[in-house]
């Protein structure tokens, strides 16, 4: 039920006042029926022609009160009368459960409040409202009543509660999605009658802001909003349901407008009026933004872009409901008879309001909604049943049948309907169902609910099938032989079972009539075979041509097969079953364990596939692969099915297109190789790397980076630690003793060749990607590699994006100059806090205690990704010690960062005295809640042998991730209750303890108790207790995360002995959970409030572990094989952080008449093109760097993402990319420095497919596309990616461009392009490998006031790689240990085998390999390791392949174009000093770049950066160039030298450009 409508608009007249009467003032206001009109006064002297130009105007509305006269005439409305027709219809809808609302403007006849006796229409709504509650709940005791109020006023803007003292400060609105706005804290107070609802209102209205103006005596300087909240509960004793209503009946005063003349306000007063006038000027704005938006829905149109400034002012802001939304509005504006210019503003203000239209709902429970309808529709329905429609209804004979007895009656909506009696009875009898439904207690559905459950078990026996209890699943009774069918789908196994019921069983196609057994699929015969069971033995007879199976060998035709327990049975090509016979199982069991049949001997003496299985221990585990293998037994095949066999194979081989062997794959690759080596011309030895004769011929993993695992060492590799994965084994290349050493310098020289090639395809590689980026393409694959080169890559990429030790050694030794910042800051703003390098584990990367009060709140300003959330691997985060509140946590390193930039402005800041009462800084160093319980440990307990379905306890280490060592221990006991995967608990089910019997679907339950903790101490903790996460029990795959806790302990009141942890688990199995039940460990993690002893100790333990080693001081003894370093590396190691400014000029040409080419022109940075012309593009790039920036061409142009301006609104219309083929590249190196590239293209629009650029853009509109290029340059290690977008303007083919004398006195100056600056920041690239570490390192960096630091104090380095390694080592071994002494107390004492020779030397072997394995990936990265094999190694690598030189890494950000001019004016710069060429030019400062002009009208052609400048002016210069008031800029990449036409011009330039290069 909805209620729309405009809102209703009364308007009222007010009496004279005594200001008025005083000046003589005169009626202007007639009202005559629902108008009014408003007659012009009388001119009174020589009028003005606006005043002659009055007329008189009429208004309508809905009402119009006449109160201007006395009493007692009979148009006199009083304040009864406003009541009856308002409050009386306001009250009507809030009963029926609607928000209501009357809001009175230019209220000061106070219509709302009232005078005394007088009373307004508030209190007599009120006295009516407690009236109503009464006599309905007399009448219907299953009603009941609540009535809620509050009372606010809005002064100045700021909102007061005027019912609680306590309120006394500002409220703050807030908005809902679904309550809209409210005001939070608000009081709302139960009232129980009239007389306590008066009592609140007379207490709000003396606390509410009142003031005399001229106006009024008694005139309200704030607005008021008087809200009820009525509650309706009406409790069903049918469904014994309680429905609910709630309306909100918003009473509104406003205060009234003022104009200072008349009210003669100053002061506050003044204020308090503009206050006023601007939230009265708002409301008029909001209401003529809903009625416009009213009139353009009613006329069809589209409500777009309709903007309505509610949040402009607080009262429009809580009127948003009222006026626009859910509710059912009135308004109240009472004029003033003798004032025409304000109160005709006031008619039109509530004019405009009319028009509104709100659309209000009944805000009603939906349940009890539902059942009220269904209950009138039930009682409607019977009645046209039992009595007819009542429009003039016939009679029918009973005998009548009812479907010929029609039935006339008017539905709700007024439309007249015809139907029969029975169809009548049919929708009578859904409704009652539908009703009995919801009438449905909790209890009867679920008594419901079991007999179904019974019903459907029955249903399944009669078919054979039963469903266990306990079992999740479908399984045969025990009673009848069956087949159970398996599939290539492990999931898809054991879902059909077919009884075979005593008699025959013919199993063919689905087609066939005959057929119990239907099934589909290719070679299955219509009548296939018949099953027959006699007396419990199962036969099989195949019919003839049909493919027939059991236990691979084919059955004959018209030849019955006995099967036993275990056959497998295959029909046609894809139906695989399992024979089952429960009776000889039965029986088996029952024979003594000693005892061996005949039967059981036959199969064994057969021959080499025995007939019965149970010979073969695994034949009830064989799956479908199994079955299906076991078919294509060729020593079992005839000729003809060899044949037959070897055609399919042929055809499978044919059809996949690949080589008939492995040895063909490697014979096939080796001759392609060594042909690619004949063709191509020999290298010189001496310049291949591996021909050294003193060197190995050895691969090392710092010279390719791939890892390369054989297959036979693969398993092996993978079960070791990452760091065996970080740096895979050196493959050495052995000569083998046959081969000559001719053919290994062949080998050398093809490796050589391989490595070019490989360079050579990477930095293709780099450029194709560099491409795909400014394209914005998503993923690139190259053309020519084959499937199985994709596949390799693939595994590559994804082996090595599991790697996280050496990407933690690039974030440790980059990040280590912004710790030590950070420290600096914290010790200059006295901070008790301290930072360092922390690794943790992803999986519990930054555990909270769930006992702590701040857990899951997060920071507003805290918009760093949760790095951690999707890390699995080791993660570098930041520790923070935080001294002040006394606890430990770990920030990630994105939002170190974050906090470290506002560490620097905290910085900045001090040096202002008073920065500490406008700001604050502790969220900045420190989390705003910082956590009450620090994480301390955690201890890992291993899950594996839950696998195995054991109960076993095991104490485990309590590890600190701080400190890497162990601070106690903790005992934890698993309890298991897995049921027997039988689903029956027999003597003769017993589980072997070793086997894993965990199955998907199956229900888990084990309990799991954490005791005995022992070791921590009550000197570092105050109170701790533990944890666990449901996550780490069952794995990541649970749909929520669910945390047990145990109590706090308090250390010094008991001892941590007596912390206890014990829960029950109970999961149903998915396969990702038996994965991590197998193969993880279940993490328990420890909380404490720690002391300050404890964060000492663990600084100290920071300090420590960086000191220098002994051996690094000077004359200290080295080991005898300890290289001695290199005195310093080769210049051309190092590679520095470079900058550099490009200035890019783009300019678009268009084709004119006479043949040329000719510039656009820019208005507005806007190019104005003409529609239908060729054009070509003219791109120019300018920089001072000189040869350090050494560029080659302009690549991969291309034009994108048109987009459409309108009025500010930007919108895509197309993201097709268009590249363009350039031509006339030119590079020009100038004597000052400066280099240009210059490049030209054609650019056809219409390649884009876009409207927008074919036809001619609308004037209040403008097309916005993008620009990219990629600028290649050698010293980097791709393309430099620029790009930048382009407004455009399609212009008539016919427009006529600016001649030279509207050029001239044009406001806007006209150019022929656009320019943009480009800041492209060079960085060394990432290591390659251990050695090049060395160059990421920045501990040893230089931080501005680091001598607060106490000694040589660094962060923790590339040790913390170490320790933790370590750690996690330390931690799977003593959880590997304590599950197999656990394994070895559940088992017996085993006799013990003496081993042969061979087997003990295979043992021995075995375990050598097993511990070199190990000890090889013992690799610790460090980098000052650089052995001078493996430096001449790589500096003949640089010699050879250039391309191998470390390059560095682009990055470019356009700059933002600022407008401010600093200064401006001409100087005289020196263009060649060869030459002394000097040139005046136009200089405009805008920071932090110095343009360059040649004309005052023209743009830049060059920039100089002076953020790092240097601005000196010297006597020698001026007397070495002969020119006074010379001066020079030096930059880090040039210097320029200007001269000034005076000194003080010279003075005013050096004090600006200094300025400049200070900030």
């Amino acid at each position: 039920m909805s209620g729309g409508g405009n809102i209703k608009v009364v308007v009222r007249c007010r009496p004279l006042n005594s200001r008025e009467l005083a000046r003589g003032a005169k009626g202007l206001i007639r009202m005559e029926g629902n108008q009014t009109i408003l007659d012009p006064p009388e001119q009174t002297g020589q009028a003005s022609g606006r005043a002659t130009e009055k007329k008189s105007m009429s208004f309508s509305f809905d009402k119009s009160y006449w109160s201007a006269g006395p009493r007692d005439d009979p148009k006199y409305a009083s304040q009864q009368t406003l009541n009856d027709d308002l409050g009386v219809e306001l009250l009507d809808h809030s009963f029926e459960g609607f928000n209501t609302c009357i809001f009175a403007c230019e209220s000061t006849c106070n219509s709302m409040m009232g005078y005394g006796a007088d009373k307004g229409i508030i209190p007599l709504t009120t006295s009516e409202l407690f009236s109503r509650v009464e006599q309905r709940s007399e009448k219907d005791s299953a009603l009941s009543h609540t009535v809620e109020v509050s009372y606010i006023e809005i002064y100045n803007e700021k909102v007061r509660d005027l019912l609680n003292p306590k309120n006394k400060g500002n409220l703050k609105v807030r908005e809902h999605p679904s309550l809209g706005p409210y005001v939070e804290d608000l009081s709302r107070l139960v009232v129980e009658n009239y007389n306590q609802m008066m009592t609140l209102m007379d207490e709000g209205n003396k606390a509410r802001t009142v003031a005399s103006t001229n106006m009024n005596e008694t005139s309200s300087r704030s607005h008021a909003v008087f809200t009820v909240i009525l509650t309706q509960k009406r409790h069903d004793p049918q469904t014994n349901m309680t429905g609910e209503k709630v309306s909100k009946i918003s009473l509104v005063d406003l205060a009234g407008s003022e104009r200072q003349a008349s009210t003669g306000a100053t002061g506050t007063r003044l204020k308090e009026g503009a206050n006023i006038n601007k939230s009265l000027t708002t409301l008029g704005k909001v209401i003529a933004a809903l009625a416009q938006a009213s009139a353009d829905h009613g006329k069809g149109k589209k409500k777009k872009d309709d903007f309505v400034p509610y949040r402009d002012s607080v009262l429009t802001w809580l009127l948003k409901e009222s006026l626009g939304g859910n509710s059912k509005t009135a308004m109240i504006a009472a004029i003033s008879p003798a004032d025409f210019d304000h109160f005709c503003s006031t008619l039109r203000y509530a004019d405009a309001a009319k028009k509104i239209k709100t659309h209000a709902v009944v805000n009603e429970d939906p349940n009890a909604k539902l059942i009220r309808e269904l209950k009138e529709e039930l009682e409607l329905l019977r009645n046209r049943v039992s009595a007819g429609g009542g429009i003039e209804e016939a009679t029918y004979d009973p005998a009548i049948p009812l479907e010929k007895q029609i039935v006339t009656y008017r539905t709700k909506e007024g439309e007249i309907k015809k139907v029969s009696k029975l169809e009548l009875q049919d929708q009578l009898q859904a409704s009652e169902k539908l009703m009995e439904s919801l009438n449905l207690t909790w209890e009867e559905k679920m008594e419901k609910t079991q007999k179904i459950h019974v019903e459907r078990e029955k249903a399944l026996e009669e078919l054979g099938i039963s469903i266990d209890k306990d079992m999740v699943g479908v399984h045969a009774p025990q009673r009848h032989p069956s087949l159970v069918n398996l599939n290539e789908d492990p999931l898809m196994s054991e879902c059909l079972i077919y009884q075979l019921k005593p008699g025959t069983t013919v199993a063919g196609s689905v087609d066939d009539t005959k057929a119990h057994i239907k099934l589909s699929g290719a070679h299955i015969l219509p009548e296939h075979c018949i099953f027959t069971n006699e007396e419990g033995v199962v036969t099989v007879e195949a019919m003839p041509d049909a493919r027939t199976f059991v236990n691979g060998k084919r059955v004959p035709p018209k030849a019955p097969i006995k099967l036993q327990n275990g056959f497998r049975v295959i029909l046609g090509d894809f139906h695989v079953f399992r024979f089952n016979d429960p009776a000889s199982v039965r029986a088996q069991r029952q024979k003594p364990q000693g005892s061996v049949s005949i039967d059981n001997l036959s199969g064994v003496v057969g021959g080499i596939r025995p007939d019965s299985p149970s010979s073969r221990p695994d034949a009830e585990l064989m799956d479908w692969t199994a079955a299906r293998r076991e078919v294509a037994d060729i020593e079992k095949l005839g000729d003809h099915d060899l044949d037959r066999l070897f055609d399919d194979i042929v055809k499978v081989r044919t059809q996949r297109k690949r080589p008939e062997s492995r040895y063909d794959i490697s014979a096939e690759l080796e001759s392609r190789l060594m042909t690619a080596s004949g063709t191509q011309e020999s290298l010189d030895p001496s310049s291949n790397p591996w021909a050294n004769g003193q060197l190995p011929t050895t691969m090392t993993s710092n010279s390719i980076g791939t890892p390369v695992v054989h297959d036979n060492d693969k398993s092996t590799m993978e079960e070791g630690s990452e760091a065996a994965t970080e740096h895979p084994l050196p493959q050495t290349t052995q000569i083998p003793p046959f081969q000559k050493p001719s053919d290994s310098a062949l080998h050398q020289e093809h490796l050589t060749r391989q490595l070019k090639t490989m360079a050579q395809e990477v930095k293709r590689i780099r450029s194709q990607a560099a491409a795909a980026r400014a394209t914005e393409r998503t993923s690139i694959e190259p053309a020519n590699w084959t499937s199985r080169e994709l596949k390799l890559v693939q595994d590559a990429v994804q082996r090595w994006k599991r790697l996280r030790l050496f990407a933690m050694a690039e974030e440790i030794l980059m990040g280590a100059v912004n710790v030590r910042e950070a420290n600096v800051i914290a010790r200059e703003m006295s901070k008790l806090v301290s930072y360092n390098f922390l690794i943790v584990d992803g999986v519990v990367a930054s555990p909270t205690s769930s006992l702590d009060k701040s857990n899951g709140i997060v920071e507003f300003e805290d918009v760093s990704d949760d790095v951690t959330s999707s890390t699995t691997g080791p993660v570098v985060m930041i520790k923070i010690i935080d001294r002040g509140s006394q606890s430990i946590y770990v920030w990630e390193l994105r939002r170190f960062q974050q906090q470290l930039s506002k560490m620097r402005r905290s910085l900045a800041l001090k040096q202002n005295p008073n920065y500490s009462v406008h700001f604050r800084v502790d969220g900045t160093f420190t989390d705003t809640l910082p956590p009450s319980y620090s994480f301390i440990g955690s201890a890992k307990a291993p899950l594996r042998l839950l696998a195995n379905q054991l109960s076993y306890t095991t104490t485990v280490p309590i590890v600190c991730q701080y400190t890497m060592e162990a601070i106690g221990s903790c005992r934890v006991n698993f309890k298991s209750s897995f049921p027997p995967s039988s689903g029956i608990a027999t003597p003769e089910s017993s589980w072997t303890p070793l086997n894993n019997n965990l199955t998907v679907g199956n229900k888990l339950t084990f309990t799991i108790t954490i005791d005995g903790v022992k070791g921590l101490s009550s000197v570092d903790y105050a109170s701790v207790h533990g944890q666990i996460r449901l996550s780490s029990l069952v794995g990541s795959s649970v749909v929520s995360e669910d945390i047990f806790a145990s109590l706090p302990i308090d250390l010094d009141k008991t001892s941590v002995a007596h912390l206890n942890l014990k829960r029950t688990i109970s999961v149903i199995l998915t396969e990702e959970m038996i994965n991590h039940i197998q193969d993880s460990y279940a993490t328990i993690e420890f909380f404490a409030k720690v002391r300050t002893e404890y964060l000492e100790r663990l600084e100290r333990w920071d300090r420590t572990r960086e000191a220098s080693p002994p051996n690094s001081t000077p004359g200290a003894p080295r080991k005898m094989d300890e290289v001695k370093p290199a005195m310093r590396r080769c210049e051309t190691d190092f590679v520095g952080h470079e900058h550099h400014d490009i200035l890019a000029s783009i300019e678009i040409r268009e084709l004119a008449s006479n043949g040329d080419y000719v510039p656009c022109e820019v208005f507005d940075d806007i190019f104005q093109l003409h529609q239908g012309l060729q054009r070509r593009l003219q791109i120019k790039l300018t920089h001072s760097s000189g040869k350090a920036f050494p560029w080659d061409r302009i690549q991969n142009v291309s034009t994108s993402d048109i987009r459409v301006i309108d009025k500010g609104n930007v919108s895509s219309i197309s993201r097709s990319h268009v590249e363009m083929r350039l031509h006339n590249e030119d590079i020009d190196y100038l004597p000052d420095g400066t280099s240009v590239l210059e490049a030209s293209g054609v650019w056809d629009t219409s390649s884009h497919g876009c409207k927008q650029l074919d036809r001619r853009t609308p004037s209040d509109q403008c097309l916005l596309l993008k620009l990219s290029f990629l600028v290649d340059v050698e010293t980097l290690d791709e393309p430099a990616i620029l790009q930048m977008d382009l407004k455009i303007k399609i212009l008539g083919r016919d427009s006529r461009r600016s001649s030279i004398f509207s050029t001239i006195f044009a406001s806007t100056k006209i150019y022929h392009s656009v320019t943009s600056i480009f800041a492209i920041d060079l960085t060394p690239p990432i290591a390659r490998s251990t050695n090049d570490l060395w160059r990421l390192d920045t501990s040893k960096k230089h931080v501005k006031g680091e001598e607060v630091l106490k000694g040589e104090w660094n962060p923790r380095s590339l040790s913390l790689i170490e320790d933790f390694m370590k750690m996690q080592r330390t931690i799977r071994n003593l959880a590997d240990v304590q599950a197999t002494q656990s394994m070895l107390e559940m088992i017996e004492d085993v006799e013990r085998k003496d081993l042969d020779e061979d087997e003990r030397v295979r043992s021995m072997k075995r375990c050598l390999e097993l511990w070199k394995m190990e000890m090889d990936q013992r690799i610790i990265i460090n980098v000052k390791k650089e052995t001078p094999e493996e430096e001449a190694v790589a500096r003949k690598l640089r010699q050879l392949l250039p391309d191998l030189e470390p390059k560095l890494v682009p990055t470019v950000n356009i700059q933002p174009k600022f407008e401010t001019v600093i200064r401006t004016g001409p100087l005289t710069l020196l263009r060649d000093s060869q030459n002394n060429q000097w040139s005046k030019l136009i200089f405009v400062l805008r920071r932090p770049y110095l343009h360059i002009h040649e004309t005052p009208n023209s743009r830049e052609f060059q920039i100089i950066n002076l953020s790092k400048a240097n601005v000196t002016q010297s006597s020698d210069v001026e007397l070495l160039l002969g020119r006074k008031n010379a001066f020079t800029i030096f930059t880090p990449t040039n210097s320029y030298i200007l001269q000034a036409a005076s000194e003080k011009d010279m003075r005013d330039w050096i004090g600006v450009i200094s300025t400049s290069s200070e900030l």
